[in-house]
C-alpha cells in the first residue's frame, strides 16, 4: 500500500545494496515480522538490521510494530533497531499519481447492495430472523471486497448498515434507532464488513505481486535457457534483444564495446531508439558510469529510451536500452529491478562465452606450441639423415680424383645422392602439405577420375619400392567415375603403398581391392607383413605418430604420412581406417562418397585417358 514513490526509492536503496556486493531478495506474506525470521533462519542468519517504525502512538498500542514483533521472535537471531535518517523529497520526471477511481466498480456495488436488499426483503417476508439478513450483506461485502478491490468494499459495508438500518430496523423506512441493541448490531456489522474487506484486499494484493513474481520468474527462467542454448557473440546478443522486446512489450537495443572499447550498436539498429542521436550518448555515459539513465530517470531524462548498463564479474560489457509500448512502465522500481536484472544475466552469458572462447584460443595456442615443438624435434632428426649421406657421398666424389674410383662405385655414390635427394623431397613436401591441409588453405578441384588411373600413377612413381613385392589389383572393369581431387587421391595412395613397401619384406603380397558398398566407395590396401602393434591402430593418423616397428630399409619417417592421407579424405567427406588382418599384415579402407548420377564409362574411353 507503500506509494510509487516510497517504492521508487527502496528500489534505489536495494540496487546500491547490490552494487556493495549485497544480495537482495523480495518476500511476500501476510505477517512481515515472522516472513523475515523464516527467511533468516532458512539462511542461517544471525544478525537482523532494521529501522525505526514511524508509526502514531496509539496505532502502535492497538496493532504493534514490526520492530516489536521482531525483538520478541527473534530467539537466538540478534536484532539492531538503528535510526533513519530522513530524506528531503526530490523532484522527480514523473511524479506519482495517485490511480484515477473506477466509479464503475462503485456502480457495481451499488448493485450487490441492491440485490442484497431484495434477499434481505425476501427473508423478512419469509419472517427469517434478522441475523440471516445481517449474513447475506455480510456475504455481498466479501463478494465486493474479492471482486472489486478495498474503496468498493468499505463502500458495501458502510451502506448496508444503511440500508439494514433503513428497510429492517423498526421503525422502517426511518435511520434512527428506538432500540439500542441495534447499534451494537450495527457497529459489529460494519466492524465485519470492514474486516472482511481489509482482509480480502490484502489477499487481493499478495495475489497481484505473487503474479508478479511469477510473471518476473517465467521470463528471467526463458531468458536463460535461451541464453544458454546458443554459443557465439552475435547468436547471444540477437537472443538476447528478442527477449526483451517480448518481455518488456517495447524497442530494445543493445550496444557492446568493440576492441577499441568504444561502444557500438549491436542489436536494434532499424528501432526508432537508434535514429536519436542522444541516446548513444547516453548509452555511453550508462556503460562509462554504471549507472541507470534515460526516459523517465531523474540522470539525462531527454533519452527516448531507459538504458542500464551491462555489468560483468569483471567489467562493463556495454548498455540495453528499452522504449516500452507504455511510456510509464518503468515507473514501477520492479519493472526497473527485472531490468536490471536481465542486464546482468546477458552480461554474465556475453562473458561466459568469451572466456570459453579465450580458452578455446588458449588451448590452440598450446597445441600449436605442442606440434612445433614435435616438427622441430622430429624433424631435424629427419632432415639431417639424409643430408649427411648426401654431403658424405657428394664429398667422396669430389676429394677423389677425377677417374680414379671406378665407374661401379661411382655410381652408387651418385645412386645414394639421388635416393636421399628423392627422400628429403618427399619429407619437404609432405610438411608443406600437412601444413596447408592444417590451415585450411587447401580447395578441392573435384574432376570425374577413373580409380584405375589414379592407382596406376601412384603405382609408376613407386615403382623402384614395389619391384620386391607381389602386386595385385582387382577393381572391376564397369567401376564407376569418382568425383575426386585426382592430384590429392594420388598422394593418398602413394603414402598408403609406400608404407606397405617399406614396413613389409621383399616378396610380400600388396592387394588393392575396389567394391562398391552400401552406396559408398570401399577401396582396401592390404598386405601381408608383421602388422601394427597392438593399440596403435587408430593412433597411427595423429600427427608425428610413429610405430615401434622398424622399416626395412631403417630409415623411419616423419610420422606426416598417414595424417595427411586422413586430411585428405575427410576433406572429399569420407573415412579412413586401419586394422590387423587375421591372416597376419595390415588393411587399410577408404570409404568414400558414392555419386549416383557418374556418367558412364567404357574400357575403350579408360584406355584413351590412360593414354
Amino acid at each position: 500500500g507503500s506509494s510509487a514513490s516510497a517504492r521508487q526509492r527502496v528500489a534505489q536503496h536495494l540496487r546500491l545494496a547490490e552494487r556493495l556486493g549485497a544480495q537482495t531478495h523480495t518476500l511476500i506474506g501476510d505477517d512481515v515480522a515472522q516472513t523475515i525470521l523464516n527467511f533468516a533462519r532458512s539462511r542461517n542468519v544471525t544478525r537482523i538490521i532494521i529501522g525505526k517504525t514511524s508509526q502514531p502512538w496509539w496505532k502502535r498500542f492497538l496493532f504493534g510494530t514490526v520492530v516489536d514483533a521482531l525483538v520478541d521472535r527473534s530467539g537466538d537471531i540478534d536484532v539492531y533497531v538503528i535510526r533513519g535518517e530522513s530524506e528531503e523529497a526530490r523532484p522527480t520526471l514523473f511524479p506519482s499519481r495517485h490511480p484515477a477511481i473506477d466509479w464503475t466498480n462503485y456502480l457495481r456495488t451499488a448493485g450487490v447492495v441492491a440485490l442484497c436488499s431484495l434477499a434481505g426483503w425476501v427473508s423478512h417476508t419469509l419472517r427469517l430472523t434478522e441475523a440471516n439478513i445481517v449474513m447475506v450483506f455480510l456475504l455481498g461485502v466479501a463478494y465486493v471486497a474479492t471482486r472489486h478491490g478495498r474503496g468498493p468494499a468499505i463502500a458495501a459495508s458502510l451502506a448496508s448498515v444503511l440500508v439494514f438500518d433503513f428497510f429492517f430496523v423498526p421503525p422502517q423506512l426511518h435511520i434512527t434507532v428506538h432500540d439500542a441493541q441495534y447499534v451494537l448490531t450495527f457497529a459489529v456489522m460494519l466492524v465485519i464488513g470492514l474486516v472482511i474487506s481489509t482482509l480480502t484486499a490484502r489477499l487481493r494484493e499478495q495475489l497481484a505481486a505473487s503474479q508478479q513474481l511469477q510473471h518476473h520468474t517465467a521470463a528471467l527462467f526463458q531468458l536463460t535457457r535461451q541464453l544458454t542454448e546458443v554459443a557465439g557473440q552475435e547468436f547471444l546478443v540477437g537472443i538476447a534483444g528478442q527477449q526483451l522486446r517480448e518481455i518488456f512489450a517495447g524497442e530494445a537495443v543493445i550496444f557492446l564495446r568493440n576492441g577499441s572499447a568504444a561502444l557500438e550498436l549491436r542489436f536494434g539498429q532499424n528501432t526508432s531508439i537508434a535514429q536519436q542521436e542522444i541516446n548513444g550518448v547516453v548509452a555511453r555515459w550508462v556503460a562509462d558510469h554504471d549507472q541507470p539513465a534515460g526516459a523517465g530517470s531523474d540522470t539525462l531524462p531527454n533519452a527516448t529510451a531507459f538504458f542500464v548498463p551491462l555489468v560483468g564479474s569483471q567489467r562493463t560489457l556495454g548498455a540495453v536500452g528499452i522504449r516500452p509500448s507504455d511510456p510509464e512502465r518503468f515507473l514501477d522500481p520492479e519493472q526497473r529491478r527485472l531490468l536490471e536484472t536481465c542486464a546482468s544475466l546477458i552480461a554474465l552469458s556475453l562473458e561466459r562465452d568469451q572466456s570459453v572462447l579465450e580458452a578455446h584460443e588458449a588451448h590452440l595456442r598450446v597445441q600449436a606450441e605442442q606440434l612445433r615443438n614435435s616438427l622441430l624435434s622430429s624433424v631435424s632428426h629427419d632432415l639431417r639423415t639424409p643430408l649427411a649421406a648426401i654431403a658424405g657421398a657428394s664429398s667422396s666424389l669430389l676429394e677423389s680424383p677425377a677417374g680414379q674410383k671406378e665407374e661401379e662405385t661411382r655410381r652408387e655414390l651418385l645412386q645414394t645422392i639421388a635416393e636421399e635427394a628423392r627422400r628429403l623431397a618427399r619429407l619437404v613436401d609432405n610438411l608443406l602439405d600437412m601444413t596447408r591441409l592444417s590451415s585450411g588453405a587447401v580447395v578441392l578441384h573435384r574432376q570425374w577420375q577413373v580409380l584405375e588411373e589414379i592407382i596406376g600413377s601412384a603405382l609408376r612413381r613407386l615403382r623402384r619400392e614395389l619391384e620386391h613385392h607381389v602386386l595385385h589389383v582387382d577393381i572391376p572393369e564397369d567401376f564407376p567415375l569418382l568425383l575426386l581431387d585426382g592430384v590429392l587421391m594420388e598422394q593418398v595412395f602413394f603414402n598408403l603403398l609406400e608404407n606397405a613397401a617399406r614396413y613389409t619384406p621383399a616378396g610380400s603380397r600388396i592387394d588393392i581391392v575396389a567394391t562398391i558398398q552400401d552406396e559408398q566407395v570401399r577401396i582396401c590396401i592390404a598386405d601381408n607383413g608383421p602388422g601394427l602393434p597392438p593399440g596403435s591402430e587408430s593412433r597411427i593418423f595423429e600427427k608425428f605418430f610413429r610405430v615401434s616397428t622398424t622399416p626395412n630399409d631403417g630409415r623411419r619417417g616423419a610420422g606426416l604420412g598417414l595424417a595427411i592421407c586422413q586430411a585428405i579424405i575427410t576433406a572429399h567427406g569420407g573415412q579412413i581406417s586401419a586394422r590387423n588382418r587375421s591372416q597376419g599384415g595390415v588393411e587399410f579402407i577408404l570409404a568414400l562418397p558414392w555419386e549416383k548420377s557418374a556418367p558412364p564409362v567404357t574400357v575403350d574411353e579408360v584406355a584413351r585417358m590412360g593414354d
